[in-house]
């Protein structure tokens, strides 16, 4: 997973190097914009899950309202 701000500007390469993981690994980046990075791309290239940080957002709402009472 990145959580890195590598990958929210056109060029950054990504944060570590996709080649480097196993075959079943699974890929996810918490950037919402842009939504397909390098780090993503450069996995679905080789193969592999790739989660955008979209749902990611989404699924943090309610944790977020909770955590402030709202």
């Amino acid at each position: 997973m990145n959580g890195t701000p590598l990958g929210l500007r056109a060029g950054d390469p990504p944060p570590f190097a996709v080649a480097d993981l196993p075959a079943h690994a699974v890929v996810a980046d918490v950037s919402v914009s842009p939504a397909e990075t390098a780090l993503l791309g450069a996995a679905r290239e080789r193969g592999l899950a790739a989660h955008p940080g979209e749902p990611v957002l989404a699924h943090q709402i309610d944790a977020y309202l909770d955590f402030f009472g709202l």
